[in-house]
């Protein structure tokens, strides 16, 4: 098979992309895979690690809803990225493409229609963003992740595939070691992340609150945070000045999937790939969506599973105001609710997500 894969820009688009391209890696080596990325995004620091993937970069950006000038430079730059991508497929020349959604999507996908190239989109989120409504009524099939997405899309054929999600995050096996994090072992853990680059308005209410606490700060938990390499010395230093010693930070981790077996509680932000590894890991959550989500996808996705029972969610102009500790301690005082949350994914835990999808894809062309 010689697949073409596009998407990137976050880890909630790659990650997933990335899955599916080990598994079919790993099923047969004599399988060509290449990436379409941007040169700027989490793929292009992670994409070259693999040396049996040919990773293209094309020049595109989002077409910001926010500024004019961001709009503009997105619309302007569409051409390039058209004209790039025609030639990776040119030269290329697969038998598939799949697309995990996001700008970097359309330029190939567009073509693949356009030259009768079998096209797969998979829409990651429950309420899709405007590359996937675009493309949905002209691709060969559309894969959901969560079946609810029918009711805003129109395609000509759908299948409910669930997420692909890296083999780490659902190895129950493996061992973990809170000591390597700086953590206390046998205590309750609560992971606090903001997708690969951190997030600043999650990071700094923590702090916040264990400032104005001062010195009387007593909770039945840790904390580990991954802060990402821009807030990582600013928010280290403020930790070490703390009065408790319940806080650690660690610029980035490697193997989220330890990071999600040795968690009791999890705060992060409501991005599809977070999303899908919350099933998959069947972790309490205290959804914070970001307010710029194209879409406003983050919050139907932490709206979702606020809904089944598995999480808080909690708007972000609420959130500086959201009173956290006590929260969190009420729930680590009485562990009856999280166990609940946690059982509240035992309807949406999907069979095998990269299996199902690896299957279409294969079904596609045989």
């Amino acid at each position: 098979m010689k697949l073409l894969v596009a998407g990137g820009g976050t880890g909630g688009h790659f990650y997933p992309a990335l899955a599916i391209m080990k598994k079919l890696h790993e099923e047969d080596q004599d399988n060509r895979i290449s990436y379409i990325g941007t040169g700027r995004g989490l793929e292009a620091k992670i994409a070259p690690r693999y040396d049996w993937l040919e990773f293209k970069t094309i020049t595109i950006r989002g077409l910001s809803r926010q500024s004019l000038k961001g709009f503009l430079k997105g619309l302007l730059l569409l051409p390039v990225g058209l004209i790039q991508a025609l030639f990776v497929i040119r030269k290329f020349k697969p038998d598939l493409i799949y697309g995990t959604g996001g700008y970097t999507t359309f330029p190939p996908a567009f073509w693949g229609v356009i030259l009768g190239i079998p096209v797969l989109t998979h829409e990651l989120n429950v309420k899709p963003g405007i590359t996937n409504r675009i493309l949905s009524r002209f691709v060969t099939k559309v894969l959901l992740s969560y079946p609810e997405t029918r009711n805003h899309l129109t395609a000509r054929d759908s299948k409910v595939t669930g997420t692909p999600v890296r083999k780490e995050i659902k190895d129950d096996q493996a061992a973990v070691n809170p000591e390597s994090f700086g953590l206390k072992p046998d205590f309750p853990i609560i992971l606090l992340f903001g997708g690969s680059k951190g997030s600043k308005v999650l990071i700094e209410k923590i702090i916040q609150e264990f400032e104005q606490k001062g010195e009387k700060t007593e909770i039945p938990f840790q904390f580990l945070i991954q802060t990402g390499n821009k807030n990582f010395t600013t928010f280290g230093e403020r930790v070490e000045a703390l009065p408790s010693e319940s806080v650690s930070t660690v610029e980035y981790i490697e193997n989220m999937g330890e990071a999600y077996r040795m968690s009791d509680l999890v705060i992060c932000r409501g991005g599809a790939g977070t999303m899908a590894e919350l099933v998959a890991a069947e972790k309490p959550a205290i959804i914070v969506p970001w307010s710029g989500a194209a879409e406003d996808h983050q919050y139907y996705n932490g709206k979702y599973l606020e809904q089944k029972g598995a999480a808080f969610l909690v708007e972000e102009t609420d959130w500086p105001n959201y009173p956290l500790l006590e929260t969190l301690t009420d729930l680590f005082t009485s562990k009856d609710k999280l166990e609940e949350m946690s059982g509240s994914y035992k309807d949406m835990v999907e069979d095998n997500g990269r299996r199902k999808v690896v299957k279409t894809l294969k079904d596609t062309i045989s």
